[in-house]
């Protein structure tokens, strides 16, 4: 798996990338879920060039482009960040797919950038991927209750968090599992 930086991508596939994030199934696990203009989008992926503070990447497999994955927030003082990352729609019933993601991003942030503390937010709707980081060693560090509305309700976001060191010692363990799903 590779990841390229959205900002040098071709174009076409940073406007697909737009499509990816207006797809319902995208939307109704984001913080705000409203329709995104071109105009919106093109704001976006501009205040994207030369940031220091968030990365972008399409994620690709054997030539597929996968998905999205971010990290934002980051802190070069305290060495920590954020991260959250999304699949193509087109690969949202792809069994493994998102482990595959996980385990391979995981180690690109810990060998690329230098951070120590990686944190993530997830809505209380989406509690496969709860569980999908805290399998690759994140832990839940809290609970921001009732955070956001939702379609008029009043949801719950969990928030994880995983140590460089953490991840250095829980990796091993995700070798023949990520070798048999890159099959």
């Amino acid at each position: 798996m590779i990841f390229v930086d959205i900002t040098m991508a071709k174009e076409d596939l940073q406007l697909k990338v737009r499509e990816w994030r207006n797809h319902p199934d995208i939307r109704k696990n984001m913080y705000t879920d409203d329709i995104i203009s071109p105009s919106q989008h093109n704001n976006w992926l501009s205040s994207l060039i030369n940031n220091k503070t968030t990365k972008v990447y399409i994620a690709y497999k054997n030539n597929d482009s996968i998905g999205i994955v971010s990290i934002n927030n980051i802190n070069y003082i305290h060495q920590n960040a954020d991260w959250a990352f999304y699949l193509n729609p087109e690969f949202l019933t792809t069994k493994g797919l998102g482990s595959l993601m996980e385990y391979h991003f995981l180690n690109y942030i810990f060998d690329t950038f230098e951070i120590e503390k990686l944190n993530c937010e997830v809505l209380d709707i989406n509690p496969s991927v709860v569980k999908l980081h805290k399998k690759f060693g994140f832990t839940e560090e809290g609970m921001r209750r009732k955070n956001i509305i939702k379609d008029n309700i009043r949801i719950d976001v969990h928030l994880l968090g995983i140590l460089k060191e953490e991840w250095k010692q829980t990796k091993n363990k995700f070798i023949k599992i990520i070798e048999r799903l890159e099959k």
